[in-house]
């Protein structure tokens, strides 16, 4: 039996289903079309690498997140009887907030949800394309769309599977992946037992995106528990990057490119190469 196609619609900030009614020809060729970029999505790849924010996959891997709440949506949709899910009104269907067009299989307990990106660029306007009507063209009068030319994400094995996370985000949520410390978790921070901090409130003022980033990624990956302030002054002795201490305690630096120092050598974002010496800023985290 084809496949049938689905749109991921956001109404009031919430990801919701609706079944887009094809014809069985078209869901036919919609069922094949799926499954080529299917293929194409998974060629060449050998490994998939849990996302943790930081650092762009190489081209035989896939990077991975554990379904969420709004990605169960697909999954259960997947799942569910067709007839069983609003289906969306095609008369109205440039306003109906598309985020994702999808489609997949359920097969022995085993789904896999096969998913693109949809944006307005898609959507073919009524006032202007002009299309095939046996040997003249016609203005087209009926709502039309077309289909993006690759999967942004596969969702299966409690997985999402995905390349691009500036695609990813465009459908789904992704602040817990790949967020910004808030406001707690900066005063966290800056009352850590490693750090003496002289005006806690202006630092937590100042902060700007890229503190915040690092500094969620720190407290994430628990640094400031695994290593005290010694052992992180000899790092940055290693990599010239000047850690001041006091009686045990990090004097936290109040200028901005000192202070994004120190939050790359606590986020391991600095290196230097064995060869030349040289010291390197990266945004890479894969483990070797």
């Amino acid at each position: 039996m084809p496949w049938n196609l689905f749109a991921a619609c956001r109404e009031n900030d919430e990801l919701i289903s609706k079944r887009i009614r094809l014809d069985n020809d078209v869901q036919q060729t919609v069922q094949e079309t799926f499954e080529q970029q299917e293929r194409s999505f998974r060629d060449g790849v050998t490994r998939e690498v849990a996302f943790d924010g930081s650092w762009k996959p190489e081209e035989d891997e896939l990077l991975t997140l554990n379904v969420s709440q709004e990605a169960r949506m697909f999954v259960d949709t997947v799942e569910a009887n067709a007839v069983a899910i609003a289906d969306m009104d095609l008369r109205n269907f440039d306003r109906e907030g598309i985020h994702a067009l999808f489609t997949g299989r359920s097969v022995d307990g085993n789904t896999t949800v096969l998913v693109q990106q949809f944006s307005s660029r898609q959507m073919l306007s009524r006032k202007f394309p002009l299309v095939l009507h046996g040997n003249s063209f016609r203005r087209l009068s009926e709502s039309a769309f077309t289909l993006d030319t690759s999967l942004t994400c596969i969702m299966e094995e409690e997985k999402v599977k995905f390349k691009s996370f500036h695609k990813m985000r465009r459908i789904l949520s992704l602040y817990d992946a790949y967020r910004e410390a808030t406001a707690p978790e900066l005063r966290t921070f800056v009352t850590h037992v490693n750090f003496e901090v002289g005006d806690r409130d202006a630092f937590i003022e100042r902060a700007d995106q890229t503190e915040r980033k690092l500094i969620h990624a720190i407290m994430q990956r628990g640094t400031l528990d695994a290593y005290d302030a010694a052992a992180i002054e000899a790092a940055g002795r290693r990599l010239n990057v000047n850690v001041v201490t006091r009686n045990g305690k990090i004097l936290l630096p109040n200028m901005g490119n000192d202070i994004k120092q120190l939050l790359r050598l606590l986020d391991d974002g600095l290196y230097r190469a064995e060869l030349t010496g040289q010291r390197y800023q990266t945004n890479s985290k894969q483990a070797v």
